[in-house]
Parts: C-alpha cells; structure tokens; sequence
C-alpha cells in the first residue's frame, strides 16, 4: 500500500542571494513538508508507504527544480508529462497573478473615482502604476 500527500502551494517569490536552498520557495516546501509530518507517521503505522511532498509555485512563474522530482518519483508522471504539468501549472500562476493584479487596480480606480468625483483623470496613469501624479496647478 502507498499513498502519495501532496501539498500546492503558490507563493511570493523572494531570494536574497543566489542559492537556491534559501529561496522563499524552498523554505515554503520545507514548512509544507513538515505541516504533513505527523499525517506521515499515522499512516506508516497503519502499514502504509507514504511520499510526503511539496509542490510549490511561485505566483510570477518559477519553478524549483525539487517540483520535477515529485511529478516523476513520488506520482509516477513520465518526465515529458512532468515537465508539460509543471509548464502548465506555472503559466496557470502567472495568469493568475495577472487577473489578480488587473482586478486591484479596476478596484482602485473605482475607489479613487468615487472619493474625487471633482476631478478630471490628470494623474490617473500615474497613481494605478504606483507614482506619484503630477500637479502643476493647471488643468
């Protein structure tokens, strides 16, 4: 018997320096990992073997190379079948970071629009991409 716990994650992706063991990522693999420890020791003691895994998405596409080795070892995929998942799955990310940062600033131009209703749009540009608008006292 085998039971395969599998955790997706999709997270910020941050690393202060070059090596890849301290990325936000694998830490977040790490902490998942750990989260089904005790969901491990349960189960091998009813008999099972149990792969306890990480797949962790960062929201602008990366993939850690640890990800591979889950698809293929721990569930079995063949590796052009790992590889297009693991394609897919970071596309799906990058999409969804898109829409989710389309939709916050639909939402803060409504916000803005309804909090000045006296002014024209002069600045708007500037504001949604996060400067600062211009005021010249002109308009």
């Amino acid at each position: 018997k085998t039971v395969a716990v599998v955790d997706l994650a999709v997270a910020f992706e941050e690393q202060a320096n070059d090596d890849p063991e301290s990325s936000a990522l694998a830490r977040i693999a790490a902490h998942k990992r750990a989260k089904y420890a005790g969901i491990k020791r349960h189960l091998e003691r009813q008999g099972w073997k149990v792969h306890l895994s990480a797949l962790v998405y960062g929201s602008l596409g990366a993939v850690p190379a640890g990800n591979h080795k889950v698809f293929t070892e721990h569930l079995g995929l063949l590796k052009r079948d790992a590889k297009r998942l693991d394609r897919q799955l970071s596309v799906a990310c990058i999409q969804s970071s898109r829409r989710i940062w389309n939709l916050h600033c639909s939402q803060h131009r409504a916000r803005q629009q309804t909090q000045r209703p006296h002014q024209g749009t002069r600045g708007s540009r500037a504001t949604e991409t996060g400067g600062t608008p211009s005021h010249t006292g002109r308009h």
